[in-house]
């Protein structure tokens, strides 16, 4: 699709922030539920983040969509990670382990990617529902 936005002039399409960013195609401004437009951004995906569960991130079923946020950019989505219960000990911690590193020390390389960071207390409640996997 942006392949398709960046080679067509006057198209009109809709892509994930990082490949716009990557492709260098233009954005247009969206208006948000506060009334405000607002451009994609790593800080306006944070933000949308953080109105639409903050403080208590305790259903991990939030959806990003048009958050009251004054600065909230009103097309954000999370990516979303559905585990199973795991009854082997040895993979379920491996993959405690791997979700502690990806939501620790693995959150700079998804910024780099053009992701926008999780909220410091998302990250924390992620990070305890993490050790009861295993």
């Amino acid at each position: 699709m942006a392949d398709k936005v960046k080679n067509n002039p006057g198209s009109i399409g809709y892509v994930e922030y990082q490949y716009a960013v990557k492709g260098s195609i233009p954005q247009a401004a969206v208006q948000n539920r506060a009334g405000k437009f607002v451009k994609a951004s790593t800080e306006s995906m944070t933000a949308a983040c953080q109105a639409a569960e903050a403080p208590g991130w305790k259903g991990f079923s939030a959806s990003l969509i048009n958050t009251h946020g004054a600065d909230a950019f009103p097309i954000t989505s999370f990516s979303w990670v559905y585990l199973r219960p795991l009854s082997e000990p040895v993979r379920a911690a491996a993959l405690s382990d791997f979700l502690d590193w990806r939501y620790t020390d693995g959150q700079q390389y998804a910024v780099q990617e053009g992701y926008a960071a999780l909220p410091p207390p998302l990250l924390a409640a992620l990070r305890k529902k993490v050790k009861d996997l295993h």
